[in-house]
């Protein structure tokens, strides 16, 4: 039986006019590829400026442990660079929050200059550390920490302290080593407000991790040391600013907030405080870090009423995506 000749063609490959086809329909599919690239490429914002941000050399030191100048050169919002940063720094925050013993946040004024690896505790003597206010009692107690080097706050309109431009994340692992505790880590939150003349415009906000060295054994002082980081300048929200009045409503607060045992609404204190009494078992934190991806740090409308604590934070969510939710003590 004899192949018909259309078959027997199709077994030794294409006609050229189906390789013209195939061809032309590449060359559309392609094109339109290159297209939708391009026109998603022209619609992102161009993020390739950094800031010269004088930090200076003793804020340095005490940020990364090194007078290198060149981190002044931050990149300036958005950054995707620094997102991508963000977005590893926040997998090792889960991981280090997820094998804590305890974490306490500890809001600030200033730079933070004591970062232990080792803090004395005695179970027997010392008090329960329960809470972030005691933990600071504790530190001031044993450790002597100045007073003024972390704020007794409680939550927003629920203290007489101001709101904190800077937050010292503790969290607190198993050290093995009796009386003391061990500092697993420490996360700090750093929001810079530069006012402008000869310095530039804007924020630099930064969020840096400190871990332990495997330095000395404990009993012998030392401390945790720089292992990553981030960190991203802000420029005013109106783009016609020349001076600090006209950034005036920026910025980046609170941090965090406090939610407490709801059993603590048997002392009734004040709306906004017992506003903020709604865990059921464990206390947690609702803490909050500056997005690279965000523009700016400009002012957000709050609708919420003051009888809730959505009211001490609803800004914060038009100004960044990274936020979390962490237990206060003890572990998860």
């Amino acid at each position: 039986m004899s192949i018909p000749h259309q078959l027997l063609r199709r077994r030794y490959g294409f006609t050229s006019i189906e390789l013209l086809m195939v061809l032309s329909l590449s060359a559309l599919v392609l094109g339109g590829i290159v297209v939708s690239y391009g026109t998603l490429v022209r619609s992102q914002p161009q993020v390739a400026s950094v800031v010269a941000v004088p930090l200076g050399s003793t804020r340095l030191v005490r940020f990364y442990g090194s007078n290198d100048t060149k981190r002044q050169n931050t990149a300036s919002a958005p950054s995707y660079g620094s997102l991508a940063l963000a977005e590893e720094l926040r997998e090792q925050f889960y991981h280090d929050v997820l094998s804590a013993t305890a974490v306490f946040c500890l809001p600030r004024a200033d730079d933070n200059t004591w970062k232990p690896a080792y803090i004395k505790y005695n179970p027997d003597t010392d008090e329960e550390l329960d809470t972030s206010q005691k933990f600071r009692e504790h530190i001031i107690r044993v450790a002597g920490v100045p007073a003024s080097q972390y704020q007794n706050y409680r939550n927003p309109g629920a203290s007489s302290e101001k709101d904190q431009p800077n937050l010292s994340v503790f969290i607190l692992g198993y050290g093995g080593y009796s009386g003391y505790l061990h500092v697993q880590a420490i996360y700090d939150i750093d929001v810079i407000r530069f006012k402008g003349g000869s310095q530039p415009l804007g924020f630099h906000a930064s969020v840096k991790r400190y871990t332990d060295p495997a330095g000395p054994p404990p009993g012998v002082d030392y401390s945790l040391i720089f292992s990553g980081g981030y960190s991203v300048f802000y420029p005013p929200a109106n783009p016609a600013a020349t001076k600090e009045a006209d950034m005036a409503k920026d910025g980046f607060t609170p941090l965090f907030v406090s939610f407490e045992r709801s059993t603590r609404l048997a002392l009734r204190e004040s709306t906004a405080i017992d506003r903020f009494k709604l865990a059921a078992e464990r206390p947690f934190y609702f803490m909050w870090w500056p997005d690279p991806a965000a523009r700016h740090l400009g002012e957000q409308k709050n609708t919420a009423p003051t009888s809730t604590p959505q009211q001490a934070y609803n800004h914060m969510a038009g100004r960044t995506s990274f936020m979390f939710t962490v237990p206060m003590f003890p572990a998860l």
